[in-house]
C-alpha cells in the first residue's frame, strides 16, 4: 500500500463532521412541525439539508485535494465574480423580508455575500503576500486592500445586511494585523469605521428599534423584541440538560426561523445548557486546531488564508450565539455547519477543505527530505 503523501488535520475534519451532523439533527428538529404544517411534510427541511450536506462534502473534498496554492493564482478572478454577483443581486435579486440577498438559479439560490466572503480573504491573503514589504507603506500596501474590502462591504451593505460587512471588516482587519501593519494605521481606520457604523445603527429606523430592544427586548415582547424574548424563553426553559432531542416547545411556530438563524435556542431549549456550552466548546476547539494549521502553513499566503478562515467561521458562529443569548444586537448570520442552508454550507465546506490541504501540505513540508522523497515515491 502507497503511503500518503499528505497527512490532513483530522481533528479538524472530525470537529467538522460533528457539527455538521448535529446540524442535519438540530435543523429536521427545528423544522419538521413547521414544515409539515406550512408544507404538508415534516421532511421537506431534512431532505433539503440531506442534498446541501452531500454537495458541501463534495466541495470539501474536492477543495482538500487541490493544492491551495492554485487559488492564489485566481484571486483576482474569484475577487470579480464576487462583486459582479454583489452588483447582480441589487439588479435581480428578489425582496424577500426587505432585503435582496438571493440570487434565484431555479434548483437552489445563490447568496452573493457568502462568495464574497471566501474571495475577499484569497484576495486579501494574495495581496498580502505579495506586497509584504510594503505593508507599512499607507499609500501602496495598507489602502488597496482596505478599499477593496470598504467596497465589498458597501455593496453587502446595500441589501441591505449590517453583520456580513460588521464580519468581514473584523476578519480584514485582523489580517492586516497579522501581516504587520502600522497600528496607528489599524487605529485610525477603526475611529473612521464608526462613523458610518454609528449612522447605520442610530439613523435607520428599523436598525435603531432593534437596538433599543436588544438593551430592553421585554419592554416590546410582542414586536421588536419578539425574537430576542422568545429565544431566552428556549434557553431558560432548557434548563441545565434539556427538555430532550425533539421537544422543545419554542419551536412550534413561535420562534421565527428556528431552522436557520435562531437554531442555537433550539439546542438550548432541547439540549440544555450542557448540550449548548458542548456546542461553544466544539468551536473553540474547531477554531483551535484552525489556528494551529496557520500557524504551521509553510508559507505566509497560507498562514493568511488559514487565519482568515479560522477567524471568519469564528466570528459568524460568536456573532450568531452571541444573538441568540442577547448578548449582541438581532444580526441574520448562520450558525456554520449547523444553520440550514444551501451556498452557505457549500462556500464553509468549501473553505475547510482549503484549510485542511494547507494543513497537509504543512505536514509534508515537517516531514525530512528522504521520507518526502520517498512518500513522493509511494515507497
Amino acid at each position: 500500500m502507497k503511503r500518503k503523501f499528505f497527512q490532513i488535520d483530522r481533528p479538524l475534519l472530525f470537529a467538522t463532521l460533528l457539527l455538521l451532523a448535529l446540524g442535519l439533527v438540530m435543523v429536521f428538529s427545528a423544522s419538521a412541525t413547521m414544515s409539515e404544517t406550512r408544507y404538508g411534510s415534516a421532511y421537506l427541511f431534512l431532505r433539503k439539508q440531506i442534498v446541501w450536506d452531500m454537495l458541501s462534502f463534495g466541495a470539501l473534498f474536492y477543495c482538500m485535494k487541490l493544492d491551495y496554492h492554485r487559488w492564489q493564482k485566481i484571486s483576482l478572478a474569484l475577487l470579480l465574480l464576487a462583486f459582479v454577483l454583489l452588483v447582480l443581486v441589487l439588479v435581480i435579486g428578489p425582496v424577500v423580508k426587505g432585503a435582496r440577498r438571493w440570487i434565484p438559479l431555479g434548483f437552489m439560490n445563490i447568496q452573493p455575500s457568502e462568495v464574497a466572503k471566501i474571495a475577499i480573504i484569497i484576495w486579501m491573503a494574495d495581496f498580502l503576500d505579495r506586497h509584504r514589504s510594503q505593508i507599512l507603506d499607507l499609500r501602496k500596501g495598507f489602502l488597496p486592500p482596505l478599499i477593496v474590502l470598504g467596497l465589498m462591504c458597501g455593496l453587502i451593505l446595500k441589501e441591505p445586511d449590517l453583520g456580513t460587512p460588521m464580519l468581514l471588516g473584523t476578519t480584514g482587519l485582523i489580517l492586516l494585523f497579522l501581516s504587520g501593519a502600522s497600528s496607528m494605521h489599524l487605529l485610525g481606520t477603526l475611529g473612521v469605521s464608526t462613523l458610518p457604523l454609528y449612522y447605520e445603527l442610530f439613523h435607520v429606523g428599523y436598525r435603531y428599534r432593534r437596538l433599543m430592544s436588544f438593551l430592553n427586548p421585554w419592554a416590546d415582547s410582542s414586536g421588536t423584541g419578539y425574537q430576542l424574548t422568545q429565544s431566552l424563553l428556549a434557553f431558560g426553559s432548557g434548563g441545565l440538560f434539556g427538555k430532550g432531542l425533539g421537544a422543545s416547545q419554542l419551536k412550534l411556530l413561535y420562534l421565527p426561523d428556528p431552522h436557520t438563524d435562531f437554531i442555537f435556542p433550539v439546542i438550548g431549549e432541547e439540549l440544555g445548557f450542557i448540550g449548548a456550552i458542548g456546542v461553544v466548546l466544539l468551536f473553540v476547539f474547531w477554531g483551535l486546531r484552525g489556528w494551529q494549521v496557520a500557524k504551521r502553513a509553510p508559507d505566509l499566503f497560507g498562514q493568511l488564508l488559514a487565519a482568515g478562515i479560522t477567524c471568519w467561521v469564528l466570528i459568524q458562529a460568536t456573532i450568531n450565539m452571541g444573538v441568540s443569548c442577547g448578548l449582541l444586537p438581532t444580526k441574520g448570520l448562520p450558525l456554520p455547519f449547523v444553520s440550514f442552508g444551501g451556498s452557505s454550507l457549500i462556500i464553509t465546506m468549501s473553505a475547510v477543505g482549503i484549510l485542511l490541504n494547507i494543513s497537509a501540505r504543512a505536514s509534508a513540508d515537517s516531514l525530512p527530505v528522504e521520507r518526502r522523497r520517498r512518500a513522493r515515491a509511494g515507497r
